[in-house]
């Protein structure tokens, strides 16, 4: 690490460091004082690919839309110098700040999605976020949960039925994306990978980006498993007045908006609910069992509007099966 700093700063004496919490990935943060200056170190371990594809698309996203600063960077060592965002996300701004300053940072971040959308253009070797890919996150999502339930909750009563239910309403779910064209999708766009700076709303841990359907980004923000909005018709709607004529003209309308981006939560939230257990039985991780019951509360409440039963069902049963978690004890 000494060897990577001084390639950048002429002398490390006063260089002060202090830890940052990260979020249950593998990469971890440093802050970096010298001076009056403040940086981030990400170290992603040796010849990690992650690190490549986020210098890679650092550079595509940033003509158009808010992301931080690279300064120094080694692949093969896989340590990145960065500008420092600060502390306040939007999770952050969601509980410390004012309801109307909240709401005004949250439409910023729609404005950036909406830039994300209209002026990144896809290309040949993109990932792709299909029906085939989130059909294959909630296997795994399914591997997940249950084996957190056999293993760490010694639950061991399943439905066969009650699984199966399950996933054909949920391979309806996912065939949806077949029908849409794809615009440039972070793929994680929540609350807590958007920081708050100065008055903006700026983007980090994009490196899984890729080309999905319009309502896949904006189904992240506005059914976060972090943050519960009781807004987001209000943000749905300020979403799609904001269209460019091109991209409204694929979303068609509001009611629209609302449809499709609750479909996708009920994908995308058994997949988050897949993670958190994978943090805990793969990495012996408390930090995210707290959301599970919340998540999964939602997604009963979608599935039961939506008339997915299957969807329903299967969300009642696992609500019930976690309830020997304890929250308060899990919270920091």
């Amino acid at each position: 690490m000494k060897s990577f700093l001084s390639g950048y700063f002429s002398n490390l004496t006063d260089l002060q460091t202090e830890q940052l919490k990260g979020d249950g990935g593998h990469r971890s943060y440093t802050r970096l004082r010298k001076g009056n200056q403040t940086f981030i170190l990400m170290s992603c371990g040796l010849k990690d690919p992650s690190l490549k594809l986020f210098v890679e698309i650092q550079k595509r996203l940033k003509p158009y839309v808010l992301v931080p600063q690279i300064f120094h960077l080694d692949l093969k060592k896989g340590f990145l110098l960065l500008e420092d965002l600060g502390d306040e996300s939007l999770e952050y701004v969601f509980f410390k700040k004012a309801k109307n300053l909240c709401l005004s940072f949250y439409q910023k971040a729609l404005s950036q999605l909406i830039d994300l959308q209209s002026q990144v253009q896809c290309l040949e070797k993109d990932p792709v976020f299909d029906a085939r890919f989130f059909s294959d996150e909630v296997e795994r999502a399914i591997c997940d949960i249950e084996k957190y339930l056999c293993d760490v909750l010694n639950h061991k009563s399943f439905c066969r039925e009650l699984s199966q239910n399950f996933k054909r309403d949920m391979e309806q779910i996912v065939s949806y994306p077949q029908n849409e064209d794809y615009v440039y999708c972070h793929r994680d766009f929540h609350s807590r990978n958007l920081m708050v700076k100065d008055n903006r709303v700026i983007m980090i841990d994009f490196q899984d980006a890729g080309k999905g359907p319009w309502y896949y980004d904006l189904a992240s923000l506005l059914y976060d498993s972090y943050v519960f909005l009781s807004n987001r018709n209000e943000l749905a709607l300020f979403y799609f007045k904001n269209l460019s004529p091109f991209l409204k003209k694929k979303v068609k309308s509001v009611k629209r908006v609302n449809q499709m981006v609750q479909l996708q939560f009920l994908q995308r939230g058994f997949k988050a609910c897949g993670r958190f257990c994978a943090f805990k039985v793969e990495d012996n991780k408390d930090t995210h069992l707290q959301y599970l019951t919340p998540t999964l509360q939602l997604l009963k409440l979608t599935a039961r509007e939506l008339n997915y039963n299957g969807v329903y069902n299967y969300a009642e049963f696992l609500i019930q099966a976690f309830k020997g978690i304890d929250s308060l004890k899990l919270r920091n």
